[in-house]
C-alpha cells in the first residue's frame, strides 16, 4: 500500500511540471491531493485494525493457558463418574474390601470399568479423582463408622472416615487426590485395614460416588 501511494506521489509531480504551464494546474494538484488524504486515511485504519487483532489474539492464548485448557481438546476427553447403587451393611462388608461403583454417569475414554470398580488410565497425564462415602448409624451396631482409601497400583494415596457417633445420626466425606498416573495404572477404592466398617452404608437420600478426570 505504502509503494503505491509513493508512485501516486511521483505521478503528480511530474503531472505538475508537465502542466506548469496550465492555468488549472492548481485544481488537477488540489484533487489528487485529496484522493491521497482519502488514501492514507484508509490505509491508517486497516493497519489499527491489523493491531487491535493482534491483541486480541494474545490477550485470547494467555487466557487459555491461564485457564490450563489443553491445545486439542479433543484428544483429552477422558473422565469418568460412578456411584453405587446398593451395598451391604457395615460388618458385612469387612475389611480391605473394594468398592464397585456399579452405576456409570460418564465415563470418556472407557477407563473405568462398572464390573470391578477399577479406573485403568488411558494414557499418560496428570489425574485427578474424587470420591464421597455415606453412613447412618443403626443396623447391627449402634453408630455408623467406615474408612476407605484411594488405592493406585497397590499403594494407598488417599483416605476418608465417617462417624456418626450414634443410632439417630449420619455422617458422610469426601476425599481429592491428583496423581500423575502411566499408561495402564491402576485406581480403585476400597474399605481399609484398621476396622470393620459399621452402620448402613446405603441410603436413598445419598450415595457413594468415584469419579475421576484427565487435567493434562
Amino acid at each position: 500500500m505504502e509503494m503505491r501511494l509513493f508512485k501516486l506521489f511521483t505521478v503528480i509531480v511530474l503531472i505538475t511540471e508537465a502542466c506548469s504551464s496550465l492555468t488549472e494546474k492548481d485544481d488537477v494538484i488540489q484533487v489528487l491531493l485529496n484522493e491521497i488524504q482519502k488514501l492514507g486515511s484508509k490505509v491508517e485504519s486497516l493497519e489499527r485494525l491489523q493491531t487491535e487483532c493482534v491483541l486480541k489474539s494474545d490477550i485470547s492464548e494467555d487466557k487459555r493457558k491461564r485457564l490450563l485448557l489443553p491445545d486439542n481438546p479433543s484428544t483429552s476427553n477422558i473422565a469418568f463418574s460412578a456411584y453405587l447403587t446398593h451395598l451391604d451393611t457395615g460388618p458385612g462388608i469387612g475389611k480391605l474390601r473394594e468398592i464397585v461403583f456399579d452405576k456409570i454417569e460418564t465415563n470418556l475414554g472407557n477407563g473405568y470399568d462398572m464390573y470391578s470398580g477399577t479406573f485403568r488410565a488411558p494414557k499418560d497425564g496428570l489425574y485427578a479423582f474424587t470420591w464421597t462415602i455415606f453412613v447412618v448409624g443403626g443396623g447391627s451396631t449402634a453408630n455408623g463408622e467406615v474408612e476407605t482409601e484411594l488405592v493406585i497400583n497397590g499403594q494407598v494415596h488417599g483416605l476418608l472416615h465417617a462417624d456418626t457417633e450414634s443410632a439417630s445420626d449420619d455422617d458422610s466425606a469426601t476425599g481429592f487426590v491428583i496423581k500423575v498416573l502411566n499408561k495402564d495404572d491402576i485406581v480403585f477404592i476400597r474399605t481399609n485395614n484398621r476396622a470393620v466398617p459399621q452402620g448402613i452404608l446405603h441410603s436413598n437420600y445419598m450415595r457413594w460416588t468415584f469419579s475421576g478426570w484427565l487435567i493434562e
